[in-house]
């Protein structure tokens, strides 16, 4: 066969391909319509009563085992898509899909009139959707039903190696939340203009960097950071003179003298009452704070180590005073400045000013803490070099083109 045939041949097929999708979701669209008569009935019928379900959702959620907001489009559709004809009758038919449906209904719900609906069918979604938003009469019960179902939730993994978080707001809450969020984002990016991250990667980090501004505000600044308190509950409010204070159990090694070792690849070490973590957190909190490394072994503590010191007040204000800025060759920024042990605390660092050097919150918490990355020993202090850790990323922290 001759590469022409095939050209010829290919379109034919494409279409051939698309006219089979397009008939699948027309019989999906007309099962939804049989599922939307069924919710209707159960609806009425009162089923959540029936095994304690809290609503009409979370029933069907449950007994379908579906999306929470498939099942809240089902039972959206079965209250409200039989007071507009037009509309289910192309959904009954598979004249027109579930989702164009329900946003349809909605936007009919909203005040559309009858023809303003039939216009409707000529947008793509999105432009049904941006309708119903402008169509929306907000009244004050409208107001007061969303704020009370204003939510934010978190969710940690099974290892507790991260966190993804989710909720609803207001609109006004939420536009609060998103404007400071990419204020902070534009911010980071302005502080390091010639570092390449996604817009996603510097709004993570502009949360970080909003929580962690929130809990500066709420330590004090000045006192002994080795007073007060009991030191086994973890992360602590302590005085903020070098950042979180925690204790730490390792997994000890199966040799002799029953040592823990910092210094691996992998170890195996949890923060009281919080997460496992990984040597990269190890030498974060050795950098940033104190910690108190506990051994274990069989589920017992067999060696503990003193409570290790955070940077001393005196030595981080002189620290910050003699590099005037981040010491990172070609960074300007001067974004939260903090010092960093050159040599780290994991393999013996100490907190003498010639191990120390002036980060900015990129550098310091992004591109070493996080991406793994070092600085060079032999670089000059005024004009510190990245070098890629074992486990960095491809490529250090690059100046754009």
């Amino acid at each position: 066969m001759s590469t022409s045939t095939r050209i010829a041949e290919q379109p034919l097929r494409v279409h051939e391909l698309e006219e089979r999708l397009i008939a699948i979701e027309s019989q999906i669209s007309m099962l939804r319509a049989e599922q939307v008569v069924l919710v209707s009935e159960l609806d009425r019928a009162q089923a959540p009563q029936v095994d304690a379900s809290r609503s009409m959702v979370e029933w069907v959620q449950s007994h379908l085992d579906i999306r929470s907001d498939l099942a809240g489009d089902l039972v959206f559709a079965a209250r409200s898509i039989g007071r507009h004809r037009a509309i289910s009758g192309r959904l009954a038919t598979g004249s027109c899909t579930f989702d164009r449906a329900v946003a349809t209904t909605r936007y009919a719900v909203a005040g559309a009139t009858p023809r303003d609906v039939e216009d409707s069918f000529s947008l793509d979604l999105h432009g049904v959707r941006r309708l119903t938003a402008s169509s929306r009469r907000m009244t004050r019960r409208d107001e007061r039903e969303l704020f009370d179902e204003r939510f934010f939730t978190s969710q940690v993994s099974l290892d507790h190696s991260h966190y993804r978080f989710w909720g609803q707001l207001s609109g006004v809450q939420g536009r609060t939340l998103e404007k400071a969020m990419f204020d902070r984002a534009d911010e980071l990016r302005r502080e390091s203009p010639d570092v390449i991250s996604s817009r996603t990667q510097r709004q993570a980090d502009a949360v970080v960097a909003m929580a962690q501004d929130s809990l500066d505000r709420s330590l004090p600044t000045d006192g002994d950071p080795e007073s007060g308190g009991d030191e086994d509950q973890g992360f602590e409010r302590r005085p903020s003179v070098g950042g979180p204070q925690v204790s730490m159990f390792v997994e000890c090694r199966d040799d002799e003298d029953r040592g823990y070792d910092l210094t691996g690849d992998a170890i195996t070490a949890a923060i009281a009452f919080g997460p496992h973590v990984g040597p990269d957190t190890l030498e974060a909190v050795l950098c940033t704070g104190r910690v108190r490394v506990i051994g274990m072994a069989d589920g017992e503590p067999i060696v503990t180590s003193r409570a290790s010191r955070a940077i001393p007040p005196a030595i981080r204000d002189a620290v910050l005073h003699r590099d005037g800025g981040c010491t990172i060759d070609g960074c300007r920024s001067r974004y939260r400045l903090e010092p960093h042990h050159i040599h780290p605390r994991s393999q013996g660092g100490s907190h003498e000013m010639g191990n120390l050097t002036t980060l900015c919150w990129y550098h310091h918490h992004v591109a070493i803490h996080g991406s793994g990355y070092r600085i060079d020993p032999d670089s000059p202090s005024t004009r510190r070099t990245l070098t890629r850790g074992p486990y960095a990323g491809v490529d250090p922290p690059r100046l754009a083109c």
